[in-house]
């Protein structure tokens, strides 16, 4: 079953929520299918191209997420808030006549899905995540962050830190749970230089 996608500058991984302002006519299309079915969507990078008019050249990694709120907005424009669920891997991508991007998306099955315990080496990672989370910009996962759980810690760190992208998007192609752990901390003790 192909899957819409929402291609956007912004990466969402799994867990986190991400408000949006819809006024694009195939999206706020695709909003009001996936309300009337009870469905999601997935939100992809632009790998080449912008969000808004012709259709952009995406990356083939996204997360599947859902409509968790909606509000009309005082500038007239549909607000919604969209939780990730998992991970998916996109092929077989089309466009329909609007320039609504399809795709089958196959879910992204990784170790760290399996939730393994937070290794002692790695603990000074829950330590920048919680020293992340006091700052305003993090304010929507003041106290929803599970620290018990990897998982939700480096979903978390990998939205938050001030990274590029492209190397957001590379953790979130992360396979196992070892390997996003090394991607962190090396990224992290880079901006400490």
């Amino acid at each position: 079953m192909k899957h819409a996608l929402f291609p956007l500058n912004t990466i969402v991984f799994p867990g986190g929520i991400l408000p949006l302002q819809i006024f694009e006519q195939r999206y706020l299309n695709l909003i009001k299918d996936c309300m009337k079915q009870q469905t999601g969507f997935v939100i992809v990078l632009i790998s080449e191209g912008k969000e808004v008019g012709t259709t952009p050249q995406i990356y083939c990694t996204g997360c599947y997420v859902e409509v968790i709120d909606w509000e009309s907005l005082p500038n007239g424009l549909l607000g919604i808030s969209i939780q990730a669920k998992y991970r998916v891997r996109l092929t077989n991508s089309s466009v329909r006549d609007d320039g609504l991007l399809l795709a089958e998306a196959t879910r992204f099955e990784s170790t760290l899905d399996d939730n393994p315990p937070l290794p002692k080496a790695f603990a000074p990672l829950s330590d920048t995540l919680k020293q992340l989370l006091k700052h305003p910009f993090a304010q929507q996962y003041k106290n929803k962050v599970n620290f018990d759980s990897t998982a939700d810690i480096c979903y978390r760190l990998s939205e938050l830190l001030p990274i590029s992208n492209k190397q957001k998007q590379l953790l979130l192609e992360t396979e196992t749970t070892e390997q996003m752990l090394d991607q962190l901390v090396l990224h992290i003790n880079s901006l400490q230089k």
